[in-house]
């Protein structure tokens, strides 16, 4: 009696400790799985797409939009979701959205496309012409992703039916009937694994499976058996079926592509047949459930013979259990294998949503239960991404193949690429480098580098605003010394700036000093205007750092990230206006706004309207005729204005470009800071040109406008003073000043003069004495 009253205990006391532990491995594996789920609803947006009259959009571009964004070509659109085309006219059946920087009503859409521009809007039901529609933002990356995972989570209604019709005949035909244990199925598994002796098919349910995916590793063993066996249970209690299902084809490992693991039937119809899952086929769909058995043995790319006859064995179990007719069963074997290219990485903009998860980490910590929503809307648009990566890409390749020493195994090059609208601040393109697959570090906000040349401009601008110089304010003709040049720096001794070509010119005006990118005369130009309004103009253009009024600055001696100098350029091509950079729209999470992840827009002046304008103007020369000559000879004629930069030893290659509509800045150069040995115009600028021909009709072809405050005249080059009958011909052209500061007096032609007098009201004052220390250091363009 005594021993069955200790044993009664014992069961007692085993029962508790059983159903404790039960409840708590459940709260376990149940946190484990919506940790997971958050992946699908941590969302980065690319920016709503404007449908308004005047917009840039092909007929091609603008369907391969509909298609990414799961619009359904029909006969006759009904409703949402849905589209038309025939000839130049489209009908949009457009999903209304509220969340986002941008609200649409859901309505069907009439556009039509004329020259490559949407030319009229028109509402069908009622006819009413329409100012702009917006297609929604498109989902660019999911922010529970690893970095080296890529996935496209969708709900599970987004699946095709036969996809899932697909997947359920051939792992787990009784996937609605067992209780995420089939004891049926390891029955027959183990009879059929008997009599053949070896293991030829296995027991385990999707919620098994998905129980291993989730948090169990791959080894084979007893024990993580057990632990499927008992996770699998407990996953079933605490979830539906169509969760489960939702979360396993979500979750599937499906193959390898590069550096980058495939995870989901969302993910896996985009790598391998390039569409999206709701449009692949019944053949696609069973090679792709054909691959859960074995992603890379059956991989329709590697192996399509093998991943045929495992696709019919998939079609076949579909016929057998009723799931596809009799014509379907034989379409569906008639189907031939198609699949697209590999991509090294198919994430979009890795570089920036490392920047976006890092940025929200760090103000708000991970988001980790299954009810938050988090979503963050972005201006990056997918069209110009793509742009830029192909740019980079093809820039490298280019870069390496002409200069052959450019080509490196231990340290390769590498090129960084940041593109904003000026007027909003909007990033809509980033790459932090050449291969994200290879190689995580972003260039574009986290390498520090030397702007050389590409400082220049903020040099020539303290010299032509009255705002930013406590001197006489120079003009686009004000003439320059270019000769030999030899400064005694106290503490640091002589220092002898040069020009990239060694050469000297003797006398030349601002305007082609900036256009040849001339050290010697920039130098010149900053003791004139002094170098502490050289600091003081960095600084309100956002340059941060130990700025030192050092003759060096002049040549861009300092350093700063490709982020930073898209920053100050901006200004440039606002007009003077500084704004921070805005990498967000929008925050949400679960519906509320989320503020404080980025600063906000903060417009400040920086510099006149007038001046920047005068400086545009020399900037578009620099392209026209100057060091950027290459963005012509290479085919882009919109009107454009640009600097390059290159560094002493040609160790970094810049370009800065902007029209106005776009600024966009691009770096070349080694993370090891070793001699790249080539120039911005002939490293960068190329890049920079061959992002924008890709942009083509996408970008309005804008003319630069000149603001109030500036006037032009016709002017002697040679003096800078006001042309008259006397001048010779090939000295005359049409300057632009700042009103106030245009020239008064005739050319000295006009007096009989055969050489200028000894004093030239064109001049700046004398230079100031130098007594702050220096860097050696030499720009080359």
């Amino acid at each position: 009696m005594r021993f069955l009253r200790a044993l009664f205990v014992l069961s007692l006391l085993l029962g508790v400790t059983l159903v404790i532990g039960g409840y708590y491995m459940r709260d376990h594996v149940v946190q484990l799985v919506r940790g997971r789920a958050v992946t699908a609803s941590s969302v980065v947006y690319a920016r709503p797409f404007p449908l308004a009259r005047g917009t840039n959009i092909k007929a091609s571009h603008l369907v391969e939009r509909l298609e990414r964004l799961g619009y359904h070509q029909s006969q006759e659109v009904q409703g949402s979701g849905e589209f038309l085309l025939i000839g130049d006219r489209f009908e949009i059946g457009l999903r209304g959205f509220e969340e986002g920087p941008r609200k649409q009503d859901p309505l069907i859409l009439l556009a039509r496309l004329q020259d490559g521009k949407i030319s009229s809007l028109k509402h069908r039901s009622s006819g009413e012409e329409i100012s702009a529609a917006w297609l929604e933002p498109e989902p660019i990356s999911f922010l529970g992703s690893s970095g080296m995972r890529v996935s496209s989570p969708k709900d599970l209604t987004n699946f095709p039916p036969h996809l899932t019709d697909a997947l359920l005949s051939i792992e787990d035909e009784r996937f609605y009937f067992h209780f995420g244990l089939d004891p049926l199925a390891i029955f027959r598994a183990l009879v059929i694994n008997l009599q053949s002796g070896r293991v030829q098919q296995g027991g385990s349910t999707l919620t098994q499976q998905l129980a291993k995916n989730l948090f169990l590793s791959n080894e084979r063993s007893i024990i993580r058996k057990l632990q499927e066996a008992l996770a699998a249970p407990l996953i079933e209690s605490a979830f539906s079926k169509d969760k489960i299902l939702e979360l396993y084809m979500n979750e599937v490992f499906l193959g390898q592509e590069g550096s980058f693991a495939i995870h989901g039937f969302g993910e896996a119809a985009r790598a391998f047949f390039g569409k999206p899952v709701e449009k692949i086929s019944i053949g696609e769909s069973a090679i792709l459930a054909g691959l859960v058995k074995a992603p890379t043995k059956y991989s329709p790319r590697r192996s399509p013979e093998r991943a045929k006859e495992r696709r019919d064995i998939v079609l076949g179990k579909m016929h057998e259990l009723g799931k596809l007719s009799d014509s379907e069963f034989e379409g569906a074997l008639k189907e031939s294998i198609q699949t697209v290219p590999p991509e090294r990485s198919r994430r979009v903009a890795p570089y920036f949503v490392d920047t976006i998860r890092s940025a929200i980490d760090r103000r708000f910590g991970v988001i980790e239960t299954e009810s938050d929503s988090l979503k963050v809307f972005t201006a990056i648009d997918r069209e110009y991404q793509e742009c830029a990566e192909n740019a980079v890409t093809q820039g490298i390749a280019r870069l390496e193949k002409q200069y052959p020493k450019t080509k490196r195994k231990s340290s390769p090059l590498q090129a960084a690429l940041i593109s904003v609208f000026p007027s909003s601040g909007e990033i809509v393109s980033w790459v932090g480098g050449r291969d994200y697959g290879q190689n995580q570090f972003d260039r574009i906000s986290l390498a520090l580098r030397q702007p050389g040349s590409a400082f220049k401009p903020f040099v020539y601008l303290t010299a032509l605003d009255s705002e930013l110089n406590t001197y006489r304010v120079a003009r686009t003709t004000s003439i320059l010394d270019d000769q030999p040049l030899t400064m005694n720096v106290i503490g640091t001794g002589e220092w002898s700036p040069e020009n990239y070509d060694k050469e000297f010119r003797g006398e030349v005006t601002v305007r082609e000093a900036l256009t040849k990118s001339l050290n010697v005369p920039t130098v010149n130009l900053a003791l004139k205007v002094g170098l502490e309004n050289i600091v003081n103009t960095a600084k309100l253009f956002g340059f941060s750092g130990n700025i030192l009024p050092v003759p060096s600055i002049a040549l861009g001696a300092g350093e700063v990230t490709p982020l930073a100098l898209a920053r100050a350029y901006t200004a440039l091509a606002n007009g003077g206006i500084l704004l921070n950079l805005q990498p967000t729209q929008r925050i949400t999470l679960n519906g509320m706004e989320m503020e404080g992840v980025f600063p906000p827009l903060d417009e400040q002046r920086a510099a006149s309207e007038s001046a920047v304008y005068l400086l545009t103007t020399i900037l578009q020369d620099v392209i026209d005729r100057g060091t950027a000559r290459s963005v012509r000879t290479l085919g882009f004629q919109s009107p454009a204005a640009g600097k390059t930069g290159t560094t002493n030893d040609a160790r970094d290659a810049w370009f800065a470009g902007f029209t106005p509509h776009l600024l966009t800045i691009v770096w070349v150069g080694y993370d090891d800071n070793q001699k790249l040995g080539v120039t911005g115009g002939q490293a960068a600028a190329p890049i920079w040109t061959e992002y924008m021909k890709c942009l083509g009709d996408m970008e309005p072809a804008l003319e630069f406008v000149s603001p109030p405050g500036v006037v032009s005249r016709s002017v002697d080059i040679t003096s800078g003073l006001l042309a008259t009958p006397s001048c010779p011909a090939e000295s005359l052209r049409t300057e632009v000043f700042v009103e106030g500061t245009e020239p008064i007096t005739d050319c000295w032609h006009s007096e009989g003069l055969t050489e200028p007098p000894a004093i030239e009201s064109s001049e700046l004052p004398p230079a100031q004495h130098v007594s702050s220390p220096t860097d050696e250091f030499d720009t080359t363009d």
